[in-house]
């Protein structure tokens, strides 16, 4: 099932990021009183309305929704014969990617690093040596390129020399000719696009993150 802006707590999520978008707390207020009130009723929000639940000057609200309205923080829409209203769906969609491709940055990141080590490891006992740091290098680089581990080490393993040691060179002619083939669909790649392989890998761990908010 997919995931969507509404499945994460918009509240607590923008306590954490609203200095990101250039807010300040009064901002910050104006938006969690003005989703708690779209809530209820949709209705275009004015500084008089807001005024009725916050401790705030009228004027600063004022300006504040003034602010918002220029961040797109704060829509408004048509409404038709209803007249216009005030929403914030389209800044809530904005936050919800801004967060999921954080966490599957960081989680690409982790795994990355994790896998590293790994290879790293299985790389020296299949040369029987330490890797250089320029070849450790290498192997990073391809990680971090889109290659999984099992097209690191296949390479790797096609490309030892008559002494026992891992031609480089030749593992990584290898790794782009696997990148290229689209017969390679047993080790994850099917395609060249490294854009389209790598949104698909962090849309995967995002997915499989659980990071969404449970009612009891």
């Amino acid at each position: 099932m997919d995931i969507d802006y509404s499945d994460f707590s918009f509240p607590t999520v923008l306590i954490k990021k609203y200095t990101a978008y250039g807010m300040d707390e009064l901002d910050c207020m104006v938006v969690l009183v003005s989703d708690s009130l779209l809530k209820m009723e949709k209705t275009l929000l004015t500084c008089d309305i807001l005024s009725s639940y916050m401790k705030a000057k009228k004027e600063d609200i004022d300006l504040s929704l003034s602010r918002l309205l220029g961040k797109n923080v704060i829509a408004i829409c048509d409404g038709g014969k209803d007249g216009p209203y005030s929403s914030l769906d389209a800044f809530k969609r904005r936050l919800f990617d801004d967060i999921t491709k954080d966490i599957g940055l960081r989680e690409r990141e982790k795994k990355l690093v994790d896998g590293e080590e790994n290879i790293y490891s299985e790389l020296e006992q299949l040369c029987g040596r330490t890797l250089s740091p320029i070849e450790r290098d290498m192997v990073t680089k391809w990680l971090r390129e889109g290659a999984d581990e099992g097209m690191v080490k296949e390479a790797c393993q096609r490309s030892l020399t008559r002494s026992g040691n891992i031609s480089f060179k030749a593992a990584d002619r290898r790794i782009l000719e696997m990148e290229r083939s689209e017969g390679r669909k047993k080790i994850g790649v099917s395609t060249v696009d490294e854009d389209t392989r790598k949104k698909k890998e962090i849309r995967d761990i995002i997915l499989n993150t659980d990071w969404t908010v449970h009612d009891d």
